[in-house]
């Protein structure tokens, strides 16, 4: 009897494949390799702030150490941001959605947008003054730790109250005779010099006030609406602007001596009984005073670009679509970073400044409400875009808009201020359109 040995060459047909088979079948699998990404992350100012080659495997809090240590960003203070959703840290990359590259040995381009955590800029800017050496202003750096906490409570303030008919808005009011309203109080209120924040706390309580009113609502009393909430606004802004006596000439001053004071408060006390009693709420202008603050200390571009955006939001009170469609912080956002698109432009060495400061309000956008705000960036840069737009279009006198002719008032007075004086030239802001469309783009 021959024998053979278990697995030769000379095992008969039929046993050999079985053997082959059931040994093939127990033999380890080859591994498949491992897809190599390349991961880009931007601030939201759209500079690339790293790139690394990760594999695919590699988590989202592996990827954070590997950019903390190239960009001086601790792990825990960073959040990076995926087509509008935030990479919680034990996502591995090769869940995320990758775009195609030609680039040699990599196998897709994974893009972020890296968000800092931690305090605000406002807030930040807020403790640096408890190191000024006058002890009247270094006692405020102590209400640092509380600014976060205020910004979300006037944001919640805002949306609380923000007009969102504004179909019956233009109903009650009529669009025409609004806009007449708003160039007769741009007009009136320079000329009695208030500060402009009266302007818009004066115009949001109309809007508010007519929001409530049906479209059969009578609008002959307009000027007592119109008186009562002017008195409001003198009060709530104190009695060391408007003491005790001035305010009563200034009402009579507006008014020409027409309407008496009784009649004026007793309009007061009804515009306030409609709003439930609920007035001071914050506006644009004072949402982009308040980012400013947090912009890098550059007085020039600090100064120029919040002056340049309470232009922008003053032409905006004239379209209340453009006003009241979204809260009123990114308005405010897309304003400043308006401003700073036009900077730019017209001055190309400011344009790191401009592009860091941008960056220090986006992200400053999101402590005002951190769960609907997280990617805050493309709905400022959309309300930077129809701000730059309407500009544009009203300086060149094109378009059908209801305000248009209201126009030169409203540049006659920003005229004679530093920064606006130097912002003639229609090229630059048709150039700050294309540059803002071309960032929206890139979002």
């Amino acid at each position: 009897m021959c024998t053979m040995e278990v697995g030769s060459a000379h095992m008969p047909g039929g046993c050999g494949k079985q053997q082959a088979q059931k040994e093939a079948s127990q033999a380890p699998e080859t591994p498949k390799p491992t897809e190599v990404f390349l991961l880009q992350a931007f601030m939201m100012s759209g500079n690339l702030v790293c790139e690394l080659r990760c594999r695919g495997t590699t988590t989202v809090e592996a990827a954070k150490l590997r950019i903390a240590r190239l960009c001086d960003v601790a792990a825990h203070d960073q959040r990076l941001v995926h087509h509008g959703e935030v990479l919680e840290d034990p996502r591995t990359l090769e869940s995320c959605t990758v775009l195609d590259t030609s680039l040699p040995g990599v196998d897709g381009l994974i893009v972020v947008q890296l968000v800092v955590n931690g305090a605000s800029n406002v807030a930040r800017s807020v403790r640096e003054l408890g190191r000024s050496e006058n002890p009247d202003i270094a006692i405020a750096g102590v209400l640092g730790d509380l600014v976060d906490s205020v910004l979300r409570a006037e944001h919640q303030l805002s949306e609380r109250v923000r007009p969102r008919g504004e179909t019956q808005l233009s109903a009650a009011i009529g669009r025409g005779k609004r806009a007449e309203l708003v160039n007769w109080m741009v007009q009136a209120f320079t000329a009695l010099r208030f500060d402009d924040a009266i302007l818009h706390s004066i115009v949001l309580t109309l809007d508010r006030y007519y929001t409530t009113c049906s479209a059969s609502s009578d609008t002959s009393n307009v000027q007592s609406v119109l008186l009562g909430a002017v008195c409001t606004e003198m009060k709530l802004a104190g009695a060391d602007e408007f003491p005790p006596g001035h305010w009563q000439r200034v009402l009579c001053h507006i008014c020409h001596g027409q309407v008496e004071l009784s009649s004026i408060l007793k309009s007061e006390y009804e515009v306030l009984a409609r709003l439930n009693f609920q007035v001071g709420a914050p506006t644009p202008l004072a949402f982009a005073r308040e980012l400013g603050c947090g912009a890098p200390p550059d007085a020039e571009i600090g100064r120029g670009a919040v002056e340049l955006a309470s232009f922008l939001l003053e032409l905006a009170l004239f379209d209340p679509t453009l006003q009241y469609c979204r809260p009123h912080v990114l308005l405010a956002g897309g304003a400043l970073s308006a401003a700073l698109r036009v900077m730019e432009v017209e001055t190309p060495s400011l344009r790191q400044g401009c592009r860091e400061a941008r960056e220090a309000i986006f992200q400053d956008l999101m402590f005002y409400d951190p769960e609907n705000l997280r990617v805050a960036e493309q709905e400022a840069l959309c309300c930077e875009g129809e701000l730059l737009v309407l500009w544009l279009t009203c300086s060149e006198g094109h378009g059908n808009l209801e305000w248009a002719l209201f126009y030169p008032t409203v540049e006659g007075k920003f005229r004679g201020r530093d920064q606006l004086r130097s912002v003639a030239s229609n090229e630059v802001i048709a150039s700050a359109v294309r540059a803002c469309g071309e960032a929206r783009g890139q979002c």
